[in-house]
């Protein structure tokens, strides 16, 4: 090995020792900084849990009954009895024999004949923000 060879190989491991020196003690200086603060509550976001949402229908070909049932009470702007509604998808149909409002909402009472047999249920159904009736409530009697 040279002189000059020597010289350089000396030459970079301190320029090495200078700047892991300087990466130790810039990190050594930014642990005291940030470890000096104390940590605050942030008071200013709120959170809470999601009420869970709650099943009108017991299963899905009563729901795709549901929309049948809400299209027939929108459709008649009064009060009247023996309003019929049927499902094509489902093969389900019905009569609402009696229904009431109260405030924005709906109560009714209606059969539904299907493959399954004819029952009787109860439901109530509410405007939402936009004016569109979604069912609250629907229940075999």
């Amino acid at each position: 090995m040279t002189q000059e060879t020597e010289t350089g190989s000396r030459l970079a491991l301190r320029t090495f020792g200078k700047v892991a020196a300087l990466f130790v003690i810039s990190v050594s200086a930014q642990a005291c900084v940030i470890g000096g603060k104390k940590a605050s509550l942030d008071t200013v976001l709120t959170t809470g849990s999601v009420p869970r949402q709650t099943r009108v229908f017991s299963d899905d070909s009563l729901a795709k009954d549901g929309q049948a049932i809400l299209a027939a009470l929108s459709s008649v702007p009064g009060e009247t009895a023996g309003l019929p509604w049927e499902n094509p998808e489902s093969g389900a149909r019905g009569l609402i024999t009696a229904y009431s409002g109260e405030a924005e909402c709906l109560a009714f009472t209606t059969t539904r004949e299907s493959f399954d047999g004819i029952g009787l249920y109860q439901g109530k159904a509410c405007r939402d923000a936009a004016g569109n009736l979604r069912m609250r409530r629907f229940e075999q009697q």
